[in-house]
């Protein structure tokens, strides 16, 4: 009975076959079954018996679901129903491997695949190429073209081409202006038409700093370097103020001028003319020892005269222009005077005289405050020097008379102010000047006032005279004040009378 049924399942197997398209590439050693491989009997692969009945039950299944993408049946027309890719083929019941396998097939496929997609990525990528050099090509010539007429606008307007001729416009210039602010000063001025060219330009040439404060009247014809050289020059500024400073004016006097016609400030003016600042540029000026006992270290060496200056000038540039002027004036203009074989300078006749440059100032602006007049000045200078002498002698003279080292002058009580009103009430009663001549012997810490040429000349050159005293009669309507000169206190005192002084 079993070799019977052995006998069906042997033959059942044996008519087991599985047809396949003849378009089908399959290996003749080597097939898939549901992912498997099974061997061809040629290649000797014992038989295990024991597994053909789950072999069968494997092959009824397969006939009933499907394999990847296609079916397997006991049909003798298989090779309609499976596709060549999925084919599974059953030449052994052998024990089956559980690993996957690709055909031939499926690599061809794999691979031409992968080709197709790389060309298709090489297409693409060519074709985004040609777009963006398609974009990149308008772009540099859609720059090109605005670039050009940017330069080309640029470089007329550096050269002035195409601006209105002989036409002139006033701008006023800041201080300490930037180049954006010049900028916008020419620009809204009709001066230039690019502010951007005109900055660029600047930069190039150096050019964004040293514009001159002021006001000045613009040419709309200037190019851009004539432009600049023009607003870099104070010589250019139309905004001059012209100030004459008179003999005997003090410091305080020129603050509230400068101030008055918009040139500097008072308090920051007459700072500056309290400190050192100009010392190394002025040589001059180191001779002064006593300047913490002065008020003012400057009084008396601005030399008076006329000046121009512009609205906002910087206060050490004002102070440089009297400075200058009083060194010009004293240590280097030449004359010819009496008692020297060659022409001088004020400076070599104070030395002569055994005289410092700053007793001569202090004494010329004395002279100043004090004479009625140019000749008056030679008169009063000789009665000073007069009682100076008599700091030897203890303050006497030939005629016994003593205290005349106290030169006892009107013009030193209020300094540094001019008279009693202008001192503050605070300190009016109790007030008295530490340059008053009346309190302190000899010449005074410092000069009262800015004397001019005439009363420095008088200061190294006073008359021969006995004369100990002075006083003048005050000048009424047409008539000029009246000078009068003693030897004694006694004539000084019917002197004093006569002019109505007591």
């Amino acid at each position: 009975m079993s070799d019977e049924l052995e006998k069906k399942r042997q033959q059942k197997i044996e008519n087991f076959k599985i047809q396949y398209d003849d378009d089908f590439d399959v290996d003749e050693n080597e097939v898939t079954i549901r992912g498997g491989t099974a061997r061809d009997y040629d290649d000797n692969i014992p038989v295990n018996h024991a597994t053909n009945e789950n072999i069968l039950d494997e092959y009824n299944s397969v006939q009933s679901e499907p394999v990847s993408t296609g079916e397997i049946s006991n049909s003798d027309n298989m090779s309609e129903r499976m596709p060549a890719q999925n084919v599974s083929i059953l030449s052994s019941y052998s024990e089956i491997p559980k690993e996957s396998t690709y055909t031939s097939a499926d690599k061809s496929a794999l691979k031409a695949a992968k080709k197709a997609d790389k060309k298709r990525r090489k297409r693409k990528a060519k074709k985004n190429r040609t777009i963006f050099r398609t974009i990149w090509v308008v772009m540099v010539l859609f720059t090109s073209v605005m670039l050009g007429e940017y330069i080309m606008v640029g470089v007329n307007d550096l050269l002035a081409v195409g601006r209105e001729e002989s036409n002139t416009v006033e701008v006023t210039i800041p201080k300490d202006a930037t180049l954006s602010q010049i900028t916008d000063i020419l620009y809204e001025n009709n001066i230039i038409k690019n502010k951007g060219f005109f900055q660029l330009y600047a930069i190039i040439t150096k050019s964004t700093s040293g514009f001159t404060q002021g006001t000045f009247d613009v040419e709309t014809n200037k190019d851009y370097q004539a432009l600049i050289n023009y607003m870099q020059s104070d010589m250019n500024r139309t905004d001059v103020v012209t100030i004459q400073f008179t003999e005997g004016m003090s410091l305080n006097d020129y603050a509230k001028l400068l101030e008055k016609n918009n040139v500097c400030s008072a308090d920051t003016f007459l700072s500056k003319c309290n400190s050192d600042d100009f010392d190394e540029d002025y040589d001059f000026l180191t001779g002064i020892k006593n300047a913490s006992q002065r008020y003012y270290k400057l009084e008396g060496y601005l030399f008076p005269d006329t000046y121009d200056f512009y609205v906002g000038e910087d206060e050490d540039s004002v102070i440089r222009k009297f400075l200058s002027n009083y060194r010009r004036k004293t240590y280097r203009t030449k004359s010819r005077v009496e008692g020297f074989d060659k022409k001088v300078t004020i400076e070599e006749r104070a030395k002569k005289l055994g005289m410092s440059m700053e007793d001569v100032v202090t004494l010329a602006s004395l002279i100043q405050a004090e004479a009625a007049d140019k000749d008056d000045m030679y008169v009063v200078s000789s009665v000073l020097h007069n009682r100076l002498a008599t700091l030897k002698t203890g303050g006497e003279n030939e005629n016994g008379e003593g205290g005349l080292d106290y030169l006892q002058l009107d013009s030193t009580v209020y300094y540094p102010y001019k008279n009693e009103h202008q001192i503050p009430a605070s300190i009016r009663t109790s007030y008295v000047s530490k340059y008053s001549t009346y309190k302190y012997k000899g010449l005074p810490n410092g000069p009262i006032c800015n004397p001019g040429l005439d009363a420095i000349e008088a200061a190294v050159s006073p008359a021969d005279t006995e004369y100990y005293y002075f006083c003048h009669k005050a000048a009424s309507g047409n008539e000029p004040a009246v000078p009068y000169y003693a030897k004694t206190n006694g004539e000084h005192l019917a002197n004093l009378e006569e002019a109505g002084l007591l």
